[in-house]
C-alpha cells in the first residue's frame, strides 16, 4: 500500500463513523420538548378517562395492536381488548385515580419510549398503590398512541406512604 492509499483510507474513516453513528447520535439526543409534552398530554387524557371510569376512550389511546404488559397476567393485545380488560376490572367500583410523574423519555419524534413513576388512589383519595411504567408511544398520522404499556408496583404500602 502506498502512501497515497494509506491516506485516502484515513479520510474515509470520519466520514463513514459520522454516518454510521448519526442514527444513535438522533435517538440519543432524544424526543424534542414539544413531542415530551405531546406525550405527557396523551398520559393526562388517560388519566382524566380513567378517573371518570371511561375505560372505552382508554382503548381508544392505544395503537389498534396495543398491548398491556400487566403484572402476574397475560398480554392484553387490541385496543378492544384493552377496553375490555379495563371495564371487566373495575366493573361496579368506583373509578381509581392516577398521576405520572418522574418523567424519563427516550427515542425521537416517531417512536417514544416513557419511563415515570405512578400513584393509584381510590376515589376516596387514599393511597393504593405506588409504582413505575414503561411505555411505548408510536406517532400515527399527528397523534401520539400508547403501543406497549407495561407496569408493577412496588410492593405493599408502608405505614407512612400518602
Amino acid at each position: 500500500m502506498n502512501m497515497k492509499s494509506i491516506f485516502a483510507a484515513f479520510a474515509i474513516l470520519p466520514v463513514s463513523s459520522a454516518i454510521a453513528g448519526a442514527p444513535i447520535a438522533a435517538y440519543a439526543a432524544g424526543p424534542s420538548r414539544s413531542t415530551e409534552v405531546a406525550i405527557k398530554a396523551e398520559n393526562d387524557r388517560w388519566a382524566e378517562a380513567f378517573k371518570r371510569g371511561d375505560y372505552e376512550a382508554i382503548g381508544h389511546l392505544y395503537t389498534e395492536d396495543g398491548t398491556l404488559l400487566q403484572p402476574g397476567g397475560k398480554r392484553v393485545k387490541g385496543a378492544a381488548a384493552i377496553t375490555q380488560y379495563f371495564t371487566a376490572g373495575y366493573a361496579g367500583k368506583e373509578p381509581d385515580t392516577v398521576s405520572f410523574s418522574n418523567f424519563e423519555f427516550y427515542g425521537n419524534n416517531e417512536v417514544v419510549t416513557e419511563v415515570s413513576d405512578s400513584l393509584v388512589r381510590s376515589h376516596d383519595g387514599q393511597l393504593k398503590s405506588r409504582g413505575k411504567q414503561m411505555l411505548l408511544f408510536i406517532k400515527q398520522g399527528n397523534t401520539w398512541k400508547l403501543h406497549r404499556d407495561i407496569w408493577n408496583d412496588d410492593g405493599p404500602l408502608k405505614s407512612d406512604d400518602r
